[in-house]
């Protein structure tokens, strides 16, 4: 049995599907007994609860899926490659109501113990999806498209979509159809831009930290702050916006479509693991189809058993 899992965990579609079902499924797991155990006082025990349960699917995962998880950092002698995090963590900090705060219109009153229960739970939530989305979906996707800027491409796309339409869930949980909507589109915005991260090869820690950062921007006043949306989302705060959106925008693009894949950013995990990708000898890299390129020690399926 455990040999017909690897096997399976082996082929990369079968692997992202496998992944996505079984996050659909964890979400419908209720976190608040959880948080309760910990904290009397509800909002609380839901971001204690809530950090708590997102950290160990997170575990769940990388003990499910360690062969195909990319790396949390970067390899040695990579540590450069965090420069393509910069955009992204600026991106995630100006989700900050920076003006509003600035300004007096908008401020966080919660005392420093549920501020911190807060920023805890976002670390939780970023640290699964990240792990479920960036680090065994993508990588998983991309070993089938191949690296190739087209496969590239399709990968990042893909991943993305799928990372948005999991925000369905929310209507479930009672949220507003026009915020999940919202929703829909900056969560795809974000799960390409963090795709094209890992791609780079900043490694999930980078992504987790900005997605965090977002995260706590966006939620800050609606958790533990107070101020009014018109007073938050002001002229100047959706002018900044703008600039810092199209910025980071043309500068992913960039990174997608004229560079070349990062050989060292896309080899396989460690352990179990699909085929890696193999390389095309031409200068851009265009064919980057996933093939079987494991010894027979490492007992890997056949070569079409990951098409």
């Amino acid at each position: 049995m455990r040999q017909k899992i690897l096997r399976i965990l082996r082929a990369p579609l079968t692997a992202a599907a496998a992944a996505y079902l079984l996050t659909a499924a964890l979400m419908f797991v209720p976190t608040l007994p959880l948080g309760a155990l910990a904290f009397g006082e509800p909002f609380s025990a839901y971001l204690f609860g809530l950090g708590t349960a997102r950290i160990l699917m997170a575990a769940l995962f990388w003990a499910l899926f360690y062969g195909t998880l990319r790396r949390m950092f970067p390899r040695r002698g990579q540590w450069r490659t965090l420069v393509w995090a910069l955009p992204a963590l600026i991106v995630a900090v100006n989700n900050f109501p920076l003006v509003a705060l600035a300004s007096g219109t908008a401020q966080v009153i919660a005392p420093a113990g549920t501020v911190a229960l807060f920023v805890y739970s976002n670390i939780g939530v970023a640290l699964f999806e990240e792990s479920v989305f960036r680090g065994v979906i993508f990588p998983c996707l991309l070993a089938r498209t191949g690296a190739g800027k087209g496969g590239r491409l399709v990968a990042v796309l893909a991943s993305a979509s799928l990372f948005s339409l999991l925000h369905l869930l929310n209507l479930v949980a009672g949220a507003a159809a026009d915020a999940t909507i919202l929703q829909l589109g900056y969560t795809f915005l974000l799960g390409a831009m963090f795709a094209i991260l890992i791609e780079r090869g900043t490694g999930i820690a980078a992504c987790v930290l900005a997605h965090a950062l977002f995260n706590c921007g966006g939620d800050l006043i609606g958790y533990v702050g107070a101020g009014a949306f018109a007073d938050i989302w002001c002229p100047a705060e959706l002018v900044l916006t703008a600039v810092v959106g199209v910025a980071a925008l043309a500068l992913f693009v960039a990174a997608l479509v004229c560079t070349r894949p990062r050989r060292d950013a896309l080899l396989p995990g460690v352990g179990f693991r699909f085929a890696p990708l193999r390389f095309a000898d031409t200068p851009d890299g265009r064919s980057g189809a996933a093939e079987q390129e494991c010894p027979p020690a490492d007992g890997c399926p056949p070569a079409d058993s990951t098409r």
